[in-house]
């Protein structure tokens, strides 16, 4: 994903307080007009989510960004901010004043998405559900490209401490779009000419939640929040499926670790790419802001597997670069009428504060 066409640290602590409420607006005006390109603060304007820059439309509807916030520590806010440009994924995650979410564009932030093929053939970009919407919405968009989504979003709603969201994702690449999708692929070849997919969407429903402390199962662990979802087939049957939930981190999350599970320490690995069984995290150069994943082992199962990327800046990524961690599962045949659920905890802090959540949550569930 991502595809922007251009011209086109903490402790477990007893929580204080939990909220979730449509985002405030700031006591200083947030500028939407766009730095020289090329210039200082150009990519981070692009990259980091600003609410008030982003469309609140969506087809015939309307809805206000949803933040959920939890105070660590009693000195530190995590905040998880969902966003209606992208159809309900996450577009912020912050500590304090540090985001972790790079955005920009359809194909990028913390989101999931979806492939599925038939037997002898392999998952293509062309038939790609992907909760935030499609790579065309970026086309003719001014930067930030947080312009409105295909993807229909139908809810979006906090309470307490989670966010729920429910809605049909587009194709990543849809019918309308006459460029061929990643290695060439044509969606003619992969989708068939009917409706949703005439409209840019797939035959899928999604429905997704997140949940910060207290609202999880770990509410000791306010560094923590749970990421679950559900997707529902309203296609024909499809003989290979998989999920990803997928994190584009800022810039300056270079570094790669795996913890290991036996072990319960972080152990360096390379940047470029990486597939592991083990949880994996990423952190600044200096380790004090790091974001890892963690999936219970029966629900990993043998199937799923983590996974982190680093790419260069290219013509297909917007000339911002890459870097990503994710969990992929694969589901086997999916039939209409099937569901497939996810279950992800994302773990936020320093270096060592997230080794040691990654220890008490694996002690906790197994």
């Amino acid at each position: 994903m991502r595809s922007i066409r251009q011209g086109a640290l903490l402790a477990a602590a007893t929580v204080v307080t939990a909220v979730a409420a449509p985002v405030a607006a700031t006591a200083a005006p947030v500028s939407c007009q766009a730095p020289a390109r090329g210039s200082a603060g150009y990519d981070d304007f692009v990259l980091t989510y600003k609410s008030a820059c982003a469309s609140k439309k969506n087809w015939d509807r309307t809805f206000q960004d949803v933040t959920a916030s939890v105070l660590v520590d009693k000195r530190n806010r995590l905040s998880v901010t969902t966003s209606t440009a992208l159809a309900g994924a996450i577009a912020s995650v912050k500590v304090n004043d540090k985001e972790f979410i790079s955005s920009g564009g359809h194909g990028a932030a913390f989101q999931y998405a979806f492939h599925a093929w038939q037997k002898g053939e392999e998952a293509s970009e062309c038939y790609n559900p992907t909760q935030a919407g499609a790579r065309s919405d970026d086309d003719g968009q001014p930067p930030p490209y947080h312009g409105p989504s295909t993807s229909a979003l139908y809810t979006m709603a906090g309470s307490g401490s989670s966010i729920r969201t429910a809605g049909r994702p587009a194709m990543f690449v849809t019918l309308a779009d006459t460029k061929p999708g990643w290695g060439g692929c044509r969606t003619a070849d992969h989708q068939p000419r009917r409706s949703p997919f005439t409209l840019g969407l797939s035959p899928y429903w999604l429905e997704t939640r997140v949940e910060l402390a207290p609202d999880h199962d770990a509410p000791e662990l306010e560094n923590v929040f749970r990421a679950t979802a559900t997707i529902k087939s309203e296609d024909e049957r499809h003989d290979q499926f998989d999920g990803v939930l997928v994190a584009y981190l800022q810039p300056d999350f270079t570094k790669v670790y795996a913890y290991d599970l036996a072990t319960g320490r972080l152990s360096a690995k390379p940047a470029d790419s990486h597939a592991s069984k083990d949880p994996m995290v990423r952190c600044t150069g200096d380790g004090d802001y790091c974001l890892g994943m963690y999936v219970k082992p029966e629900v990993l199962g043998d199937r799923a597997y983590y996974y982190t990327m680093t790419r260069r800046p290219s013509d297909y990524n917007g000339q911002f670069g890459e870097n990503t961690i994710q969990v992929t599962t694969p589901s086997g045949a999916l039939d209409k009428g099937d569901k497939v659920t996810y279950e992800t905890y994302v773990v936020v802090g320093d270096k060592s504060r997230v080794q040691q959540t990654m220890t008490q949550l694996h002690r906790a569930f197994t």
